[in-house]
């Protein structure tokens, strides 16, 4: 049985937030998870100022989420520590950068050839994380460039695999019986293919039949 939201988020919590990009901030009342055994609850004491924090609130970067309590160069007291925790202990005096919430992957293939952002991906991305590009949209991808300075993360690319890699993917195929899902047609229907392509009426890869087709004009 699933918990219930006040179950999964039964710790209380106050600060200011900014609940839309003009940059406002005003008191807001949230609820936090409960204390991991891998985590450090604590009481902020002090929170410094930073010109990042102006642009998340005003969302110029393009990946805020609203409501935002900002503040990321904090000092503060530990209140609670979970079971595994073994460095720190309640009472000490801690401070706390920016990065405790980096992403959980190690790298990301994009196969997507529509429009889409790829600030979602890269959020996605562990330090060091990398974006393979192989999908191709109609329009140029946009993107903010400082959560890949902060997280020193990399887009990359590949048209295709390389020979190893293509060969080990056929010897698989060949092994394991895995055969392709593919429309055949004869080659004087490949205009119509063409309008079916654009069109997005395709299943399966086209694949013509030249050889069965294929017909010399006089």
């Amino acid at each position: 049985m699933s918990k219930s939201p006040e179950q999964e988020h039964p710790n209380k919590a106050f600060g200011w937030a900014a609940k839309d990009n003009s940059g406002v901030l005003s008191p807001f009342k949230f609820s936090r998870r409960a204390t991991g055994e891998k985590d450090v609850a604590f009481k902020v004491l002090f929170c410094g100022v930073c010109h990042s924090d102006l642009h998340m609130i005003k969302n110029e970067w393009g990946n805020s989420i609203f409501p935002m309590v900002p503040g990321h160069e904090i000092v503060g007291e530990v209140t609670e520590v979970g079971k595994k925790v073994q460095k720190f202990k309640v009472g000490d005096k801690v401070g706390v950068g920016c990065m405790a919430a980096a992403g959980t992957l190690d790298g990301i293939i994009d196969t997507v050839s529509a429009n889409h952002p790829l600030m979602p991906l890269i959020g996605l991305l562990k330090t060091h994380g990398k974006l393979v590009i192989i999908g191709v949209p109609e329009k140029p991808h946009e993107f903010p460039a400082f959560p890949l300075l902060a997280g020193r993360k990399m887009i990359g690319g590949s048209m295709i695999g390389g020979l190893k890699e293509t060969q080990e993917m056929i010897d698989f195929a060949a092994k394991n019986g895995i055969k392709p899902n593919i429309e055949v047609i004869a080659m004087d229907y490949v205009n119509t293919a063409m309008e079916r392509l654009l069109k997005a009426d395709v299943k399966y890869r086209f694949v013509i039949d030249v050889g069965n087709s294929l017909k010399a004009t006089s």
